[in-house]
């Protein structure tokens, strides 16, 4: 039976985490940066930026005496935006994760082979030199 031997392409790690890191810069200036643009286009039913502010029109509250249909649209299209916005934040938290994810799996084997590659340098020295009490190695006694 032959013996599997593991390997880790550190070369590829570190692409996956550019990657990650590119898909991260998208997500931020090419999705959620043009939040901003699509939420003017739509305005807002009252015409105040109330993107802050949690807010539910109703039947009984209707800004300034509009129709109560076009408030519905309004708050069903800011429910919609809103919740883009949120899935969109998500989505770049876990990109972000993962990158840091995957650069922690590097530094941790880099470490684990730098001290599999120190303990096979002293394990050879041990190897190779003298025993400490061996006949003629000079070593005396009182």
């Amino acid at each position: 039976m032959s013996e599997s031997v593991t390997r880790v392409d550190l070369e590829n790690l570190e692409n996956a985490a550019r990657q990650l890191d590119q898909i991260k810069q998208f997500l931020e200036s090419r999705c959620l940066g043009y939040m901003p643009a699509i939420s003017e286009s739509l305005g807002s039913a009252s015409n105040v930026d109330m993107s802050d502010t949690e807010y539910q029109f109703t039947r009984e509250a209707t800004v300034f005496g509009a129709f109560y249909s076009a408030y519905g649209m309004q708050a069903r299209n800011d429910s919609v935006y809103r919740s883009m916005q949120s899935s969109l934040r998500q989505l770049i938290t876990h990109v972000e994760t993962t990158a840091q994810n995957v650069r922690t799996i590097i530094g941790n084997y880099q470490s684990a082979e730098d001290e599999n590659v120190q303990s096979g340098h002293s394990l050879e020295n041990v190897v190779n030199s003298p025993p400490a009490n061996s006949p003629g190695s000079g070593t005396m006694y009182a």
